[in-house]
């Protein structure tokens, strides 16, 4: 080490400057603390023979104290030497400085102690600072190319992916890093809850017993990561903790936690080195807490935080792979989609701190049901995939069995209140004829949902001659095209006129939204809107109509004014629930300019029941700016007379069931009489749709029904024929 240090010297320096540093001196010498020579100079004033025998001459003679810190003797040759040790801060005396002199021609002030002592201050100092300096810088240069290999180390180790199996790759190419960098001979990454366990064992650095080593990882070491969240550091032969987690063995550890997004343990990562091979430093530390990091990004790619479980692109990946070997080795296998019934009831009444834990519950009892073999995910909110490897559907059906009735054996307890959990099941075979991974996931889905619609806490087949499974099949088919749809613009705005019974009133007009296939030919809502309104993409699609529709108005706006009519925009009872909904259809009112009392929007009986507190809100919120409502379908459910009362609309719109046999069934006659009373005796108008002749007209109009819609009436038209007549219409009024 000190050799290492002299020679950091620049030496061809010192040639020129320690002559004049000792003048008079005919030899200058540096040599280490064992009398090696390291740097010598022989100045012109040194005699042939001093410059041949020099201090090496007589190596016995003895050196005796000359001042502070200086020693002397005399050589045979006729030489005095005089040496000083040369000095550190950190590590002391590493060499020894000389200078010898001719006695002949005496040089009595060059050799006086003073003289001699400021010249060794001197050059210690100079070389002194010199050492120090370059030793810093190369620490620095150290430490700088370790950080630059540490960073290389971080970035090359790869943290985003998209698919399962390139996570897997990239959590095994992290953990050989790892044990790589740190020249270790074990390193490990381990999930338990995720079956998670991978290994790189470094042959020429291993540890004896390598397998008892990753048992105690699993174990004991992941336990105490586990409870307690933080590293893991094993160095100290006589640690406690040593004994306590590693049962005695020497190696040293070091073992970080991969943290979830809540902060809790769901794994190690782990590098085992022998005792006299690596000692774990801070540096460390801090660098396998980052790649814990990394390696929790991967992982939550591909697994679901809370639980653990695969999510749904991990579960999709292994299906692939299922489907794969159904082909190659005929295998087959079984697919179930799990739904918890009713989950929202235990987050509504308990909060959702215990939904989540009835969801982790469920997961675990999962795992405890299913083999090794066998493939399990989180789909998300309060679905799981099951895949039964090598098991048909009668197997499949067996298992599903005790599936559901393990799980109607929880309970969820809060404070005074219990509630029991089911569960539904739908069941897909997976086999050589199944097609893709699409059509069957949504195949169990279907099945599913059909078991929670036959009543909850059952087990449904997917058959394919079953013709309730086979529709709701193709509806799931329907769900990618309106989801092109709204993305590629491929829906069509029409309108259908609503005319007033009194000459004197403005004519409505309802929009209805159309999809384009891919040649431009328009498709009838029945083929699209019940995918839509049973998967929940009503929203999206409400507020396509009503951007696109006041988008179209907005420059007719001076017209409608003129002409007083009334667009009626039929909204879904899912857009009630839908959180921006309200702040939506706001903005794009104001951005269009239309006068708000121009726009009616029309909201089906069952949606207003159904969603009767966010209904009453929304429709406050827009009539408080002008807008109107009107009650569609009325008279379909069971109880429309008594939510009139609390129900804020200006219009009844009597559903068409009663409308169509008005002229030829008293009963229905009966029921738009009442409704007719009802309505007028509450201020509203009513409007009757289905109007199929003049007959039913006639008797609408003797009854007392304001406005009248149907083919008879009007049949529906592209929207920018209305605008266009509409405009015809203002300028002709103004003339």
């Amino acid at each position: 080490m000190k050799t290492k240090l002299l020679k950091t010297l620049s030496m061809e320096k010192y040639e020129r400057l320690l002559p004049r540093v000792f003048p008079g001196a005919v030899i200058l010498e540096i040599r280490d603390t064992q009398g090696e020579l390291f740097w010598r100079i022989c100045t012109d004033e040194a005699s042939d023979q001093g410059k041949t025998e020099g201090a090496d001459a007589d190596p016995v003679v003895a050196w005796s104290p000359f001042g502070t810190g200086i020693e002397r003797r005399h050589m045979p040759c006729g030489q005095t030497q005089f040496r000083a040790a040369l000095m550190l801060r950190e590590h002391g005396k590493i060499a020894w400085l000389m200078a010898a002199y001719d006695t002949q021609p005496s040089v009595p002030m060059s050799t006086a102690p003073d003289p001699l002592r400021r010249s060794f201050a001197d050059a210690n100092a100079f070389m002194q600072t010199e050492i120090e300096l370059q030793a810093e810088c190369n620490q620095l240069a150290a430490e700088i190319t370790e950080r630059y290999e540490e960073l290389n180390l971080v970035y090359s180790t790869k943290d985003q992916v998209e698919y399962f199996e390139e996570g897997q790759q990239a959590l095994a190419r992290l953990v050989h890093n790892c044990a790589d960098y740190l020249d270790v001979g074990l390193a490990a990454l381990i999930c338990r809850d995720r079956g998670l366990i991978i290994q790189n064992v470094n042959s020429s650095e291993a540890p004896a017993d390598v397998d008892i080593l990753l048992e105690l990882l699993r174990t004991t070491i992941y336990d105490r990561i586990e409870s307690q969240v933080g590293s893991v550091v094993l160095n100290e032969t006589d640690d406690v903790e040593r004994q306590r987690l590693m049962g005695g063995r020497s190696e040293n550890v070091l073992a970080n936690p991969i943290v979830d997004d809540h902060g809790t343990a769901i794994g190690l990562l782990a590098v085992i080195a022998r005792k006299d091979a690596h000692t774990f430093s801070n540096g460390d530390r801090n660098l396998l807490d980052v790649m814990a990091k990394k390696a929790s990004r991967i992982i939550h790619t591909h697994h679901d935080s809370l639980t653990g479980l695969m999510n749904r692109a991990g579960f999709e990946y292994s299906l692939v792979s299922s489907l794969a070997s159904t082909r190659s080795k005929n295998h087959q296998h079984c697919l179930m989609h799990i739904d918890i019934d009713q989950l929202h009831v235990v987050n509504d009444l308990m909060g959702h701190q215990e939904g989540d834990n009835l969801i982790r519950r469920v997961a675990k009892l999962l795992r405890g049901v299913l083999r090794d073999t066998d493939f399990l995910a989180r789909l998300g909110g309060d679905e799981f995939g099951v895949l039964l490897s090598n098991c048909d559907v009668d197997q499949g059906h067996t298992i599903a069995e005790k599936i559901r009735n393990f799980i109607h054996e929880l309970t969820v307890i809060s404070a005074s209140r219990q509630l029991d959990v089911t569960a539904s099941i739908g069941i897909a075979s997976v086999n050589r004829g199944t097609e893709g991974i699409v059509g069957v996931m949504a195949s169990a889905e279907i099945a599913c949902k059909a078991a929670k619609d036959d009543g909850r806490d059952r087990i449904q087949v997917f058959q394919e001659d079953n013709t309730t499974l086979v529709r709701r099949s193709e509806e799931v088919e329907w769900i990618g095209r309106v989801q092109e749809a709204l993305r590629e613009d491929k829906f069509a705005l029409y309108c259908q006129a609503v005319a007033p019974l009194d000459d004197d009133a403005p004519e409505h007009f309802e929009i209805l939204v159309r999809m384009l296939d891919d040649n431009g030919e328009v498709l009838a809502p029945s083929l699209f809107l019940p995918a839509a309104e049973r998967y929940q993409l009503m929203p999206l699609v409400d507020r396509w109509v009503i951007h696109n529709t006041l988008n179209a108005l907005s420059p007719f706006r001076d017209a409608i004014l003129t002409t007083e009519c009334v667009f009626c925009i039929n909204l879904s009872g899912q857009s009630f629930m839908n959180t921006g909904f309200l702040t939506f259809v706001t903005d794009e009112l104001g951005r269009s300019g239309i006068a708000p009392n121009r726009i009616c929007f029309e909201v089906t009986e069952t949606a207003a029941i159904s969603n009767i507190d966010e209904a009453i809100k929304f429709m406050n919120a827009l009539k408080s700016v002008g807008c109107r409502f009107s009650l569609d379908d009325f008279g379909a459910g069971l109880s429309s007379f008594g939510y009139l009362k609390v129900l804020p609309v200006d219009y009844l719109k009597i559903d068409g069931s009663f409308v169509r046999e008005v002229t030829s069934d008293t009963v229905s006659l009966s029921m738009v009489h009442a409704i007719c009373q009802i309505g007028k005796t509450m201020g509203l108008s009513i409007v009757a749709e289905y109007v199929g002749d003049q007959e039913t007209t006639d008797v609408l109009q003797k009854i007392g029904v304001d406005y009248v819609q149907g083919f008879f009436i009007g049949k529906p038209a592209p929207l920018d024929e209305i605008t266009d007549r509409l405009k015809d219409d203002a300028q002709a009024a103004s003339a």
